[in-house]
């Protein structure tokens, strides 16, 4: 087996090794990234139901403070009545009166509608309140279970990736850098065992005049098919 690809297959194996302990904590980011989306998404919807629950309960204070008004309104125009001192001025204090009195109806009416709102707009404001609190305390809990992850692997990947970095000792610069696309690529597999003229890789027949070269370990071969780098056994 030619020295370097010899380096490379015993650098794959740490490599391996390494994956193995970092799969776990590769995907916390991702798995974070997803579950504080979802708790955003809970928190603008209790934002926005306190916000709506909010401006309903201004609305309603305003209307029952105008109906308010309205009738105070209607009561000081009957008191004018009784100091009028012509048809004309009696007339048109009624129908004051009257449109005043329309306006107190309408405004009461939709005061007694948003009344009826009120209910349900506090009930979407409890619901989605909790289900934010819950999903955070979920996440928290998550962040929690994450940093201990990482505690607990810490010394073991550090000491994984110092034996890696001692096996990638004098690989030639331009052949690590394609063994590293080809791990990421190729399933962790970038060094490929060649069993009967076959690639295990990608399970395509090796030539002739690779396998010679293979046999001869005077120089570094690739699968023509698959690109991995071969070695026989």
């Amino acid at each position: 087996m030619h020295p370097h690809v010899q380096k490379l297959l015993d650098l794959q194996k740490v490599d391996l090794e390494v994956s193995s302990l970092t799969r776990d904590i590769d995907q916390l980011p991702e798995e974070e990234a997803k579950r504080k989306k979802r708790l955003d998404q809970l928190e603008r919807a209790a934002l926005e139901a306190r916000t709506r629950l909010q401006k309903a309960e201004v609305d309603s204070r305003n209307l029952d403070t105008a109906a308010r008004d309205a009738d105070a309104h209607i009561k000081r125009l009957n008191d004018r009545l009784n100091q009028v001192r012509n048809n004309a001025e009696y007339q048109a204090t009624l129908f004051e009166i009257e449109s005043v009195r329309k306006d107190r109806d309408a405004t009461q009416d939709e005061g007694l509608k948003l009344l009826e709102q009120l209910d349900g707009l506090r009930g979407d404001a409890t619901t989605t309140l909790a289900a934010f609190e819950a999903e955070r305390k979920v996440f928290e809990e998550f962040l929690q279970e994450a940093g201990k992850l990482r505690s607990e692997r810490a010394d073991e990947v550090a000491a994984a990736r110092a034996r890696r970095a001692a096996a990638a000792e004098g690989v030639p610069p331009d052949l690590l850098r394609e063994y590293e696309g080809l791990y990421k690529t190729r399933e962790h597999q970038a060094v490929c065992r060649v069993d009967d003229g076959y690639c295990q890789g990608c399970y395509n027949k090796v030539t002739m005049n690779d396998t010679a070269r293979l046999m001869g370990a005077s120089s570094v071969v690739r699968c023509g098919s698959c690109q991995r780098i071969l070695f026989i056994a």
